[in-house]
């Protein structure tokens, strides 16, 4: 593995359950002459809202579409509204788990997993999300009891079997947990998740074999961008350049603002391929997304030294310095510029 701490591995875990923690936004009802402006799905919802006000199917959809465009606020209230007209819905309270979840409110999801799995003891999406709650707090032995209840009522479960062998990757078998991931994909070929942990855990092993399990990821999932991303720096890991940067321009097809590709491929343009204006080209769009991101800041002022472009060069050192003032690469850098301006 690449130790260079500018060119950084793809670690992402994703969850069916979790993903990612949302940020809160504030939505509320909206008045009927507003609908013409609303999003359609969203609209239809509102308008069966007025028809029916006592309908709690109709809040948890619209629950529901909140949740699933990240507006916290409003998917809670209609939750809330829709346990009320009938709290014996074991749907209602699963999502009212992922949405307290979404708070790291992980206590009250929880108890209301439990009471999903009470309302409803067949249940299996229940089962699996409080299984994952207890796997992504460390609670291993809780996480597995909650997998064999999950598995006694339904043996085909991949999605258990996924969850099982991550805890047994954190528990120190590895064996197991390679196992399992074949158990998983046996039962669903389809399974990315498990497709992309084996490609990780055989590119940490340095052995061509992840390069497969990627590439029948992308098979499944094209445009996944985490699988794309690993597979892209573990051809750079086997040494094949050419490989690479046709894999991150893939990814650049398919996410222009990606950041670590631009900077991964900028990094492989300045140090494998001395390939300067296209380094630059890479980093600079880097810095437009996000100034702060001193990475490239650092290898773009590297590329500009290249180039003998030391007026550049010193101007991206400088607004590094401000950024991390004892960032190493950067007073080196300054430090060149330095003895090279001396010289007669």
């Amino acid at each position: 593995m690449n130790s260079n701490p500018f060119f950084a591995l793809s670690r992402f875990r994703t969850f069916a359950f979790l993903g990612l923690i949302f940020c809160f936004a504030a939505c509320k009802h909206v008045p009927k002459q507003n609908y013409a402006d609303m999003d359609k799905e969203l609209a239809e919802l509102c308008q069966q809202i007025d028809r029916h006000p006592d309908n709690a199917e109709y809040y948890y959809l619209r629950a529901s579409y909140y949740y699933h465009h990240k507006q916290i606020e409003p998917a809670l209230d209609d939750i809330r509204t829709a346990v009320k007209l009938n709290a014996n819905d074991a749907r209602f309270h699963v999502l009212f788990a992922d949405l307290y979840f979404a708070q790291r409110e992980t206590d009250q999801a929880e108890e209301l997993l439990q009471k999903a799995i009470a309302l409803d003891p067949n249940n299996n999406e229940a089962r699996l999300k409080l299984s994952e709650l207890y796997y992504l707090l460390g609670m291993y032995d809780d996480c597995n009891t909650a997998l064999d209840e999950a598995v006694k009522l339904k043996n085909h479960n991949p999605k258990a079997y996924l969850i099982r062998a991550r805890c047994l990757k954190e528990q120190g078998d590895t064996t197991g947990y390679l196992r399992m991931l074949q158990l998983v994909l046996d039962q669903d070929p389809k399974e990315t998740q498990a497709y992309l942990e084996l490609g990780l855990y055989y590119q940490q092993q340095h052995n061509p074999l992840g390069i497969t399990y990627y590439q029948n990821a992308l098979q499944v999932e094209p445009n996944n961008k985490n699988v794309n991303f690993n597979l892209a720096q573990f051809y750079n890991d086997l040494g094949d350049t050419e490989r690479a940067i046709e894999q991150y321009k893939v990814l650049l097809n398919i996410d222009p603002d990606y950041m670590p590709a631009l900077n991964n491929l900028g990094y492989i343009y300045l140090v494998k391929e001395s390939r300067y204006d296209e380094a630059i080209a890479m980093f600079s769009r880097v810095i437009e997304i996000d100034s702060t991101f001193i990475t490239a800041v650092v290898n773009r002022a590297i590329a500009f030294e290249e180039k003998k472009e030391y007026d550049y060069a010193r101007q991206d050192y400088r607004y590094a310095q401000q950024l991390d003032p004892d960032c190493k690469p950067v007073i080196n850098g300054l430090s060149r510029l330095d003895k090279i301006k001396k010289q007669p």
